[in-house]
């Protein structure tokens, strides 16, 4: 006998068989006109009860597709009125659509046509009719000629209890006999095209279903399976078993599912060869909440994807899966990133597949009792890997570690990591909380990136998003009411309680809310060795429903508070290190009491400093920098991550060109330049002021993109090449004097200073028993004076340009150009290493020229001075380190000096050549 089926059996058909749409006729073919009914009241269940119209959304996969499930020549254009994919309204949330398959979506001559895939929307695209699980709905189509289909059961395998009647239905088309075979016995045949037969059994176990169609010279034949299963045995949980994978020893697991209000469930996967049977049917705790059952004789260091059945037609993953396998989008993860990654199990199941191995090598940490840099004084670099590095993987961010440790930087903070839905994604639609998503790289390649920090000083924080959940996770799916989580959900509201909710809305108040997201905050910690969180949407956290209302979600929250204060209290009794990051923006009392609880609380200055950076700052307060001092808001601590840049707010830089002041035609806040050299205001007035500070990935660099570039969380262009640049390469080198300066000298984390920021002309004086600093800068367009307001007369010394004053007076105003910054202590510190100004390596332009460049190796340099004088050159790679050095003493004018790099490494390098009166940065280029 043959198989009608393509070579891969495509999950939706084999498990589902037209579930959520059927077919007029029964066996659809590329060539032929095709009726296509879907009911809304299946699958999601989210277009039930929905008026319509109703439309389609639909494409075909060809041998010209990607992978078995990848549509081609899609119809529709979404969110709009297309009446080339309108369905026809047949009543009983039924509609309907007729059209020939090749005429439809235009199959070009020679392609052969698999399958048709479909989801269906309301007119804006808002409401989407999809499968259970929330994947594509898939149809066959067939071949001309023999053909056969067992219609029902539509459910494969489908689950009964013992002596309950079953209907078996089966169509075949072009065929003299058509038979039924039930473990491996002729029970009914018909010459006709459909065979309609009633069977039950007390036997339990699986039964086999086999229809042969046949037309004298050839037969085919469609298999499902029908399991009878007992009563569920009721037994308390192994000692010690908790919630999601326990290893017992290397051959041995056990699998626990919380799951109050459901009938059964059996945990298939590799282990059962994806069938059900007695050895993976689930016990029942006595409570009837909690599913388990322990799998035995199991392969040591081998990996088992497995799944929960429940109730026999829902297939969900572990919701605290280690690792997930998901059939629509790991074909796109790189294998440089994730080498080896198992296969789904295609053709076996559908939806999303938890991963467990048993004997894995542990990780061996070098630095297990790694200690965080106190949080009152953290220099944070947000970053989000997709957006940072062009192979986005984490062995190439750790490779970048020198980079933002070179800045001072003491931790990093990553945009969520758990795996979300999809890949290319900022992360903040969540699904499975404890499994890192693959995108990126292994777990064990991510324990190294968290080793690899802590081997310099950086702390770890993780971004996560436990206010919501989305529609792939298995605690959504499992009680689920067509567009909505059912009122019998023990974790989600049927209804957000405030209006910025995405996603489905937790109830941070219910029991099981709360054993979840403890066990979830509690293993990244435990297993990744991470130092802390910064809570996304942390004002979600709260059963108060203010919705149509954004002020009172806002307002003090006693209950919120009561939320975020438990949580803290199990965390820090387990870590009393961990970091904890509010995303918060309530009511500075309710931000306050969290903050002297112990949070940190983001922040968000963006638009006060980027008011600031294009030149507009007025005496009014536009650019008042008076909330960035966590004094000023009245926190006992330093405990406010002010930020002029964060993921979620627009770039200074793209502001700058584009918004800024262009009054002054000597400095238009709207030139590149102009605005690069005003943007090294920000990081002298961020980490200027005491406190903890974030920087957003790039800022360092003066990214300009806009954060709506392509759309708000799309990909951006990752621009490592603006080191080449000198003015922006200048820009990182002020940053990490600044960091650096922050993370080294006491002063600049004392709680003894004062803070003039209101206006344009802009002041921080910090005081300290070690060293004093006073810091001014003038973010005007004209020159100004400004009243420096010095601790006391004496010596003081201006640290990026080494200069020094003898201040007789400390109100004696300072003449600063515009744009301009001083940052001047009463110790004398050493220059940081900072190249020259645009402006200034302008002058000399000419001065300086470099043959051959690119090279293989060698450079001429050649210059011309005015009189006998010292020069020094210097070459520094694209991290800013010097790799050659050279004084030497040359006569007045044209000179001439050969550099061999032959044995550096292929890449950019910048020359400094200075002398009295000049000085000059060069690119270079080593082939």
């Amino acid at each position: 006998m043959k198989k009608i089926f393509f070579a891969i059996v495509v999950i939706t058909t084999t498990l589902t068989r037209a579930q959520v749409v059927s077919t007029d006729p029964a066996f659809p073919v590329q060539d032929g006109t095709v009726t296509i009914i879907f009911d809304a009241t299946q699958g999601n269940g989210a277009l039930a009860g929905v008026a319509p119209p109703i439309f389609a959304h639909t494409g075909v996969v060809t041998n010209e597709s990607a992978t078995e499930t990848s549509w081609l020549l899609v119809q529709g254009n979404w969110g709009t009125y297309d009446e080339n994919v309108l369905m026809t309204e047949i009543g009983d949330d039924l509609y309907s659509i007729t059209y020939n398959i090749n005429d439809y979506y235009s199959v070009p001559a020679g392609d052969t046509v698999f399958r048709m895939g479909f989801v269906f929307r309301n007119t804006d695209g808002s409401i989407v009719g999809r499968n259970a699980d929330g994947s594509d709905i898939f149809v066959e189509v067939y071949q001309p000629g023999l053909n056969v289909a067992i219609l029902t059961p539509d459910i494969e395998p489908y689950i009964i209890d013992a002596d309950e009647e079953v209907n078996i239905s089966i169509a075949s088309l072009d065929a003299t006999v058509t038979e039924l075979y039930i473990d491996d016995v002729l029970t009914a045949s018909t010459a006709t095209d459909l065979l309609e037969y009633t069977w039950s059994t007390s036997d339990a176990g699986l039964h086999t279903i086999i229809a042969v169609a046949g037309d004298g010279s050839d037969e085919v034949s469609d298999t499902t399976h029908i399991y009878v299963k007992g009563p569920v045995t009721i037994a308390d949980l192994p000692a010690g078993a908790e919630p999601g994978i326990n290893y017992v020893d290397d051959t041995t697991v056990t699998l626990v599912l919380y799951a109050p209000f459901k009938d059964y469930v059996f945990a298939i996967g590799d282990h059962s060869d994806w069938q059900v049977n007695d050895a993976v049917y689930m016990n029942r705790t006595p409570d009837g909440n909690t599913y388990w059952v322990t799998l035995t004789g199991l392969t040591p260091g081998e990996e088992y994807a497995y799944q929960y059945l429940v109730d026999g037609t829902l297939r969900v993953g572990d919701p605290l899966s280690e690792k997930v396998l998901d059939p629509w989008n790991d074909s796109f993860i790189s294998s440089s990133n994730y080498p080896d990654l198992k296969p789904y199990p295609t053709g076996k199941t559908m939806g999303i597949v938890s991963v467990f191995q048993t004997a894995q090598a542990p990780y061996v940490w070098a630095y297990p009792d790694f200690t965080p840099p106190a949080k009152e004084n953290l220099f944070v670099y947000e970053l989000l890997v997709r957006d940072f590095l062009a192979d986005r993987s984490y062995n190439s961010l750790i490779d970048s570690l020198e980079y933002l440790d070179r800045m001072g930087v003491t931790a990093i903070e990553l945009m969520p990591i758990m795996e979300y839905e999809g890949n290319d994604s900022w992360g903040y639609n969540p699904s499975y909380f404890t499994a890192l998503d693959k995108y990126y790289g292994t777990r064990e390649t991510f324990k190294a990136f968290v080793d690899s920090c802590h081997a310099r000083g950086i702390a770890v924080i993780l971004d996560i998003a436990m206010n919501h959940a989305f529609g792939q996770s298995p605690l959504v799916q499992m009680w689920w009411d067509g567009s909505a989580p059912s009122a019998e959900s023990p974790y989600f509201n049927q209804i957000p309680t405030h209006d910025y909710n995405v996603g489905y809305d937790f109830n941070h108040e219910a029991p099981a809310t709360i054993d979840y997201r403890t066990r979830v905050f509690s293993y990244w910690l435990n297993e990744y060795n991470i130092d802390g969180y910064r809570f996304d949407l942390s004002k979600g956290f709260t059963q108060n429903n203010t919705l149509g209302d954004v002020g009172a979600w806002g307002a003090y929250d006693a209950g919120r508070i009561a939320t975020w204060k438990s949580i803290a209290d199990t965390l820090w009794a387990q870590h009393p290190d961990a970091i904890l990051i509010l995303e918060h923006f309530a009511d500075n009392t309710e931000e306050k009491e969290l903050a002297n609880y112990g949070f940190m609380l983001w922040g968000n200055m963006n638009y006060n400093y980027n008011e600031a950076t294009m030149g507009w700052g007025n005496g009014s307060g536009n650019s008042s920098l008076y909330w960035a001092s966590w004094k000023n808001r009245g926190f006992d601590d330093p405990h406010n991550v002010v930020y002029a840049e964060s993921h979620d707010e627009e770039r200074l830089m793209y502001r700058n060109i584009s918004f800024g002041n262009a009054s002054n035609p000597d400095h238009n806040c709207k030139d590149l330049y102009t605005a690069l050299a005003r943007m090294e205001q920000v990081p002298v007035f961020l980490f200027g002021i005491p406190g903890p500070k974030m920087i957003w990935q790039f800022g360092e660099l003066g990214y300009d993109y806009s954060i709506d570039y392509g759309c708000r969380v799309c990909a951006k262009p990752v621009k490592w090449n603006y080191l080449n640049e000198s003015a922006r390469y200048r820009l990182y080198q002020v940053y990490g004097a600044m960091g650096n300066l922050k993370k080294d000298y006491p002063t600049f984390a004392t709680e003894d200073f004062n803070l003039s920021a209101t206006g344009p002309l802009k002041r921080i004086n910090l005081d300290n028993d070690e060293m004093n600093a006073t810091i001014l800068g003038n973010f005007e367009v004209n020159t100004n004076s400004i009243q420096p307001a010095f601790q006391h007369t004496g010596w003081w010394y201006e640290y990026f340009s080494g200069d020094s004053i003898n201040v007789t007076d400390v109100f004696a105003e300072i003449s600063m150009a515009p744009g301009a910054y001083r940052l001047y202590t009463d110790v004398r510190l050493t220059t940081p290493e900072i190249i020259i100004s645009v402006d200034d390596a302008e002058v000399v332009a000419d001065n300086l020229a470099v043959y051959p460049n690119p090279s293989d190796g060698l450079f001429q340099f050649s210059w011309t001075t005015y009189s006998a004088t010292d020069v020094q050159i210097e070459i520094f790679d694209i991290n800013g380190r010097m790799i050659w050095q050279q004084t030497g003493s040359y006569a007045a004018g044209y000179q001439q000096q050969t550099i061999d790099l032959s044995a550096q490494a292929s890449g950019i390098y910048f020359a400094r050549v200075s002398g009295e009166g000049f000085g000059e940065v060069m690119r270079l280029v080593r082939k």
